[in-house]
């Protein structure tokens, strides 16, 4: 029930309260009797559509627990399936986490080699490049000066 139909129903008592004051059923009544007679009808009626009220409350609620559990039902498993997701994804996060440990150490030592090359080749290089080259100007010279 509304709190329309509440109003509705005390408004309803008072107006059969009004029609019994009207016929005459209550003759030898003072008006204070008559009067707590109607409140107490009155009250009466409000306590019924209150009663209605909070019936159709106790229903709500109580759909609203079963929805609830309906929900909780359905994401547990979610959600556990959501863990071994995640602890799935933190033991490859290892694995990666060890390969770029791994290749970052082979990387260092590619780059000592490479030093290492660099000194050992580099050097001889560049003194038999400028040897051939100081050669090749000392026969010019020669060649010029015959």
């Amino acid at each position: 029930m509304r709190s329309g139909s509440v109003l509705a129903a005390v408004a309803a008592a008072l107006a059969v309260a009004v029609v019994l004051v009207a016929v005459g059923v209550f003759v030898d009544a003072s008006f204070f009797g008559i009067a707590a007679v109607v409140i107490a009808v009155a009250f009466g009626a409000a306590m019924l559509g209150l009663m209605a009220v909070l019936v159709k409350l106790v229903g709500t609620v109580g759909e609203l627990t079963r929805t609830v559990q309906r929900i909780t039902d359905e994401t547990v498993p979610v959600l556990s399936g959501v863990n071994e997701t995640v602890a799935g994804v933190n033991t490859e996060l290892a694995r990666v986490d060890t390969i770029v440990g791994n290749v970052q150490s082979i990387s260092g030592t590619a780059e000592n080699i490479a030093e290492v090359v660099h000194a050992a080749v580099a050097n001889p290089i560049i003194k038999t490049v400028a040897f051939l080259t100081g050669t090749r100007v000392a026969l010019r010279t020669a060649r010029r000066a015959t």
